[in-house]
């Protein structure tokens, strides 16, 4: 289905753990034309982390209270990760729709899909440049044990592999580019047909390898 691209204001962002997902969308939304523009804000069981608050990075709950909320048929979007379950407020997102808001969803590839079988958006995939760099990216913020991080490896690929369901790849090898890439999709509304990737097929293979 070709979708009017003016009346799609929900964008899906994915990456791997380490994919730098979240500094781009900061930075993007310290641009003056993002002033419509809102992070919705995901539920999570995982723990808070030191530099975390709760309403403001997660809504951090409890895996019964989570688990309530899906009988509810409260969330547009759920999902497993590392053990922990991640959701996205189906009425948070409705009522920044309603406002004529632009929403930005920041969730895994199994999200991604399961809010594209169910409204209008677009998906966003951002690709590290190599695989030793996202482990490098891993080692450095120093938030994971080793076996974690190897774990956390081993589903990068697997989110890889399924980035073919998103609309847009963005290569983020290079901070100011990715930004650039993002920038053009989200407050310049390009559209899919008229993006230009900075990686070919054969990257995304060699990621998987």
């Amino acid at each position: 289905m070709i979708m009017d691209k003016q009346n799609i204001n929900i964008f899906v962002i994915s990456s791997p753990s380490g994919g730098g997902k979240t500094s781009l969308i900061k930075k993007l939304l310290e641009d003056p034309r993002s002033e419509g523009t809102f992070l919705s804000i995901s539920h999570t069981t995982r723990e808070k982390r030191l530099n975390e608050k709760d309403g403001v990075d997660y809504f951090f709950t409890d895996k019964k209270s989570f688990e309530d909320k899906i009988k509810k048929n409260d969330f547009l979007e759920y999902a497993t990760v590392f053990d922990n379950y991640y959701g996205t407020s189906q009425e948070t997102v409705n009522i920044l729709v309603s406002q004529g808001k632009t929403v930005i969803l920041e969730l895994d590839w199994q999200g991604a899909k399961q809010v594209k079988s169910k409204i209008p958006c677009y998906l966003i995939f951002l690709l590290p440049p190599s695989i030793d760099d996202l482990k490098k990216r891993l080692i450095d913020r120093n938030l994971d044990e080793s076996e974690i991080i190897e774990k956390r490896i081993n589903e990068a690929k697997n989110e890889i592999s399924n980035s073919e369901i998103y609309d847009f790849l963005i290569l983020n090898d290079n901070f100011e580019m990715a930004l650039k890439d993002l920038k053009s999709i989200i407050l310049d509304r390009c559209d899919p047909k008229d993006f230009v990737k900075r990686m070919t097929s054969s990257h995304v293979k060699k990621l998987l390898e």
